[in-house]
């Protein structure tokens, strides 16, 4: 049988797609640990920010428009930040309300961590970047691998737990929440050294929330939920069940939103009248909650609460104060925020409004579901649109990290598959080819 080729086909060129692309989307996952004492410095981090002198080696073209994204970041994020800080020149915002990022002035209104925060999203774009131009089918599988290895990391520190009611995360040194309590060390109090420890009492008393090696149960969320959102919309049960038990364990109101969402559509495009059953679902739900005490406190712990207490309180304040800001009737802070790095809200979007503006949270709401309208052939066009809303869904509402590098893997996955279709070079017959050794791989 004559193999069709494809642009996609795995080409072991030693270090670069041999090792580095494995590699890197294989750690993408791993926040808490860091390989330097600047913060920051996480292993796919290093790699990624490493990629100018690494893949000069490499025997393809592509290295000019790595070198081209550089100079074109770098470029764009200046004017924007002039556009953003000329803003203080008409007033004065008023930020007594808004949860500054560290106030270090570097030259009249640019601060230090526009530049520190610059650089998160220099990483995570450029991750994307790279992912999406030197794009292989072997790279899903790998980054498949990072976040099973996550999972089962997570795993472990819960049965620890609740064995030795202490943190057995052995290989975090990052430092999350207050520095200096952190710096207590493992098991101490609310925190341990760079690893932040929740306890929740959903399964009884003694158990913590898993939160593996991202550092917090939101951000694993965050991490995990789109991988289990893909795996079921292309019928990985398996890997689909590990991920979903370990998101439960997490506690974590994201990942609730983020499988809802992405669940939901993607049985409803199956078969549109799952929608109904989806209706009654949510009836049978709703009568439990109002009869049977189990499912009323699974709710109230996941949901409900979390909205009904000062946390919640402080949250919905939070948005509200930020969204805020754009709209104080200064036309260049309605247009470009205060400047990216400025403040830090709890949800993305208000995050994206005091800090780059309305056009700012426009660009970013076009990146991340422009493939949804593009996309019209990927044998996984389902899975991924489910996969990109449940990212926007959650970033949206309930967190506002952009520097954790599993939701950008997808993105930029969604992008290469948009990239497949747009070039026809793939026969639909070689794509469900690929489909079915990769599901085969998962099972051997």
């Amino acid at each position: 049988m004559v193999r069709l080729a494809s642009i996609y086909d795995h080409v072991a060129d030693g270090l670069v797609r041999g090792i580095y692309f494995r590699l890197l989307v294989f750690l993408a996952p791993i926040q808490s640990v860091l390989l330097t004492p600047v913060q920051g410095s996480t292993p796919a981090f290093l790699l990624t920010l490493a990629s100018a002198a690494i893949l000069i080696v490499s025997p393809d073209r592509q290295y000019t428009r790595i070198l081209g994204f550089y100079a074109g970041f770098v470029l764009i994020y200046a004017i924007y930040m002039a556009l953003s800080l000329s803003g203080y020149t008409i007033d004065q915002p008023d930020m007594s309300r808004l949860t500054v990022i560290r106030e270090v002035y570097i030259y009249g209104q640019l601060k230090q961590t526009h530049i520190t925060q610059g650089l998160y999203l220099f990483t995570a774009l450029l991750f994307t970047f790279l992912v999406y131009t030197y794009y292989q089918e072997s790279f899903l599988r790998y980054a498949f691998y990072g976040i099973i290895f996550l999972s089962l990391y997570g795993f472990y520190e819960f049965v620890f737990f609740a064995i030795f009611q202490t943190n057995g995360d052995f290989l975090s040194n990052r430092n999350f929440g207050e520095l200096g309590v952190a710096a207590a060390g493992a098991g101490q109090g609310d925190f341990a050294t760079g690893s932040q420890l929740q306890t929740s009492n959903l399964f009884g008393a003694g158990f913590m929330r898993l939160k593996s090696l991202t550092g917090e149960p939101s951000m694993y969320a965050l991490s995990v939920t789109p991988f289990a959102v893909y795996a079921f919309g292309r019928r990985w049960w398996s890997i689909f069940v590990v991920l979903a038990a370990s998101l439960v364990l997490s506690t974590s109101t994201t990942g609730v939103i983020g499988l809802a969402i992405g669940l939901v559509y993607i049985q409803v495009r199956r078969r549109p009248e799952a929608i109904l059953y989806v209706v009654a679902a949510a009836i049978t739900l709703a009568l439990l909650y109002a009869t049977a005490d189990p499912v009323r406190a699974a709710f109230d712990k996941l949901l409900f609460n979390k909205l009904d207490t000062v946390s919640g309180n402080t949250r919905l304040q939070s948005f509200f104060d930020h969204a805020g800001v754009p709209f104080d009737g200064n036309p260049v802070r309605l247009l470009f925020g205060l400047g990216f790095g400025t403040v830090r809200a709890t949800d993305m979007m208000s995050n994206l409004l005091a800090n780059i503006g309305v056009i700012g949270l426009l660009c970013y709401a076009i990146a991340v579901l422009t493939p949804c309208i593009l996309l019209r052939e990927a044998e996984d066009r389902v899975a991924l649109i489910a996969t990109l809303l449940a990212i926007f869904a959650m970033e949206m509402l309930t967190v506002s990290e952009y520097a954790y590098l599993p939701p950008w893997f997808m993105i930029a996955l969604a992008y290469a598959r948009v990239r497949e279709q747009r070039r026809g070079r793939v026969a639909p017959a070689m794509r469900q080819r690929q489909a079915g050794d990769l599901a085969r791989s998962w099972r051997g």
